[in-house]
């Protein structure tokens, strides 16, 4: 075989032959691994693609929606845990299921109720109450948006809710139902209340040394110490490379030159103003107004004046620079806007107050300090990353990049070393590190994670302490206390019955005296609902116990520290009828109610429309653990 092709090789044939099995490889084979690229597509909704990215942006965004009521302290596994990736997903979904209805519909939102929408925003208020454009590009700016983002944010947005509002707007609320909820909710009930404490049972001896050996034994799980762990932290910090950058003069003046509108307050004025809707009515009225002011000349005319006070140029569009141009004490010329004619008077003028370089000076450091400190810790960290990633030591990482190591001698997995303190109180976000720092084996590094404030960190595992059952020698005071307490407990919940057995016995057996005569504290509690929490010492578990009871039965329980015995003396109706009942919070809550429902039959109808595939794969893969 090996001949014959070394015969045929040469022959015009066989090459033919090579050239197009060459070919084939380049068309079915090879072509493949130039042409190929990875799918970002993480959901298909109708016609629509949502990409990583945007899963990526709504995902972050539900986190620090979330994280300032954590605490803070929220990491990337914490949310996908808590359901924020799923939940993220799927208010993307809804949001592409009815814009794809507004457009289909041929709901179309104009400019001029973009602007109202935009210019009722309260962030975009300043202090008067009054839009400002200057705040509003302000908060874009912080918020990382462009006014012409904002603007497609509003319109996709007023979209949806013109979608949604027509379709459960003319469902009326079923009078019946908002009744009876009233009365099932606002219902109230009184108890009698006797509480007896567990410390009342006084001294229960010591117990002997089985007894003690017998209770260590069989509550370990209350005298074990936790697992504590040895860490080091390294982190980087813009505050902490914001302090090492140098800014000369001159960028200082730069900035202070483009940022100058920032550092000063504009000139504003008190005015008064008409708007008619006829140019010769507005010229007769300027014309009087020279002679007897504005004020007697509106009045002449049968137009109320309106009083502006405090107001800037851009608070008056169209007309702004005319009424800006008028002197204090004038009055102006029919001026002309998309609102009328106007008529106005400067009654009062504040002038505009700048800061001078000097006095921003420092300001202006600080700031530029920390942009420059910004960009520096991304590329930092991508230093940071590459290094670990390639098994380099955390020590010779944080010295070449600039990272702050820290030592935590023991630190268990909520954060306290082994005398109960914090472990770390001045480190920043170090309680969010424990979840990862927990998980790995001894000698191991987390990746480099950002954390509030572009703080980015990582921990590495120095030695583990397990948990252990601590020697009975140590704890001896600690068992004996706990038997005490278990015995005075016990010896309370049988006094408890006694109790109870007597309030059973009906309204002859006062429960004051019943209380009295046992050592315990009686009290009548205040009507409450059944949504109620805490009343008056009693038990949460409790309450839905005694909505269930009929009147003089009692129901007992109890508190870490006491026995409680309580006794149902009076049910107070709500009557929906009564002259001082307020539907209107129920009505609401019903209307809601129905609204939710019927967005969510909506929604799975426009499922139906525009059919949903979610690539659950790649999302694992996306967004998968370090």
């Amino acid at each position: 075989m090996l001949q014959f092709i070394r015969n045929f090789a040469g022959s015009w044939v066989v090459k033919i032959l090579f050239v197009l099995l060459i070919l084939s490889f380049g068309i079915w084979g090879i072509g493949d691994v130039f042409r190929s690229t990875t799918p970002t597509t993480v959901a298909e909704v109708g016609k629509v693609e949502i990409g990583r990215e945007a899963l990526d942006q709504e995902f972050r965004r539900q986190m620090e929606r979330l994280r300032p009521m954590l605490g803070g302290n929220l990491t990337t596994e914490q949310a996908k845990r808590f359901g924020l990736l799923d939940q993220s997903l799927q208010t993307l979904i809804q949001r592409s299921l009815f814009d794809q209805a507004a457009e289909d519909m041929g709901i179309s939102v104009g400019p001029e109720v973009v602007r109202t929408r935009i210019a009722e925003e309260p962030a975009f208020r300043n202090p008067q109450g009054q839009f400002d454009p200057n705040v509003f590009r302000t908060v874009l700016r912080n918020n990382q948006l462009t006014e012409d983002g904002y603007v497609a944010v509003v319109r996709r947005e007023t979209g949806r809710e013109l979608v949604a509002g027509a379709f459960s707007a003319a469902v009326p609320t079923p009078p019946l139902l908002v009744s009876e909820l009233y009365r099932y909710r606002g219902e109230k009930r009184v108890v009698e209340l006797v509480t007896l404490p567990n410390a009342s049972i006084g001294d229960v001896g010591t117990p002997d040394e089985a007894t003690i050996k017998q209770s260590y034994e069989e509550h370990q799980v209350r005298f074990t110490a936790p697992e504590y762990r040895s860490l080091t932290v390294a982190q980087l910090s813009p505050d902490a490379l914001a302090k090492d950058i140098a800014i000369d003069d001159a960028q200082l003046r730069k900035a202070f030159e483009d940022r100058a509108n920032e550092f000063g307050t504009p000139e504003k004025r008190n005015i008064q103003m008409v708007v008619v809707d006829d140019e010769a009515k507005a010229k007769q009225i300027a014309e009087a107004a020279k002679s007897k002011g504005l004020a007697e000349a509106a009045k002449d005319a049968g137009v109320e004046p309106v009083t502006l006070d405090n107001i800037a140029r851009s608070d008056l569009p169209e007309i702004g620079d005319a009424a800006f141009a008028v002197e204090p004490g004038k009055v102006s010329d029919a001026l002309k806007s998309g609102l009328g004619w106007h008529v106005l008077a400067v009654t009062g003028v504040t002038p505009a107050a700048t800061k001078s370089f000097d006095d921003v000076r420092d300001q202006l450091l600080a700031e530029l300090r920390k942009e420059q400190a910004l960009d520096a810790v991304f590329s930092i960290a991508n230093r940071t990353e590459d290094q670990l990633a390639s098994g380099a030591p955390l020590e010779e990482v944080a010295k070449s990049q600039g990272l702050v190591l820290t030592k935590v001698a023991a630190v268990d997995s909520t954060g306290k070393s082994p005398d109960g303190r914090d472990a770390a109180p001045n480190l920043p976000g170090f309680k969010a590190l424990l979840p990862t720092a927990f998980q790995l084996k001894t000698g191991a590094a987390s990746n480099l994670t950002e954390g509030e404030g572009s703080v980015f960190t990582a921990v590495r595992v120095d030695s583990v302490i397990p948990a252990a059952v601590r020697p009975l020698d140590a704890v001896r005071d600690d068992v004996i206390a706990d038997w005490q307490k278990e015995q005075r407990a016990d010896r309370a919940a049988k006094k408890a019955e006694e109790i109870a057995a007597k309030l059973k016995q009906g309204a002859e057996a006062a429960a004051q005296d019943v209380a009295t005569a046992a050592g315990a504290s009686f009290a009548m509690t205040t009507p409450f609902t059944r949504d109620a929490r805490s009343v008056d010492g009693l038990p949460a578990d409790m309450v839905p116990k005694l909505f269930a009871a009929k009147p003089g039965e009692v129901v007992t329980g109890s508190t870490p520290d006491a026995q409680v015995v309580t006794r149902l003396k009076e049910v107070i109706a709500a009557d929906p009828k009564a002259a001082d009942a307020d539907l209107s919070q129920m009505r609401a809550t019903v209307d809601q109610g129905i609204e939710n429902d019927l967005i969510a039959e909506f929604t799975n109808a426009l499922r139906d429309k525009y059919p949903v595939q979610i690539h659950r794969q790649r999302i694992d893969q996306f967004f998968a653990s370090n």
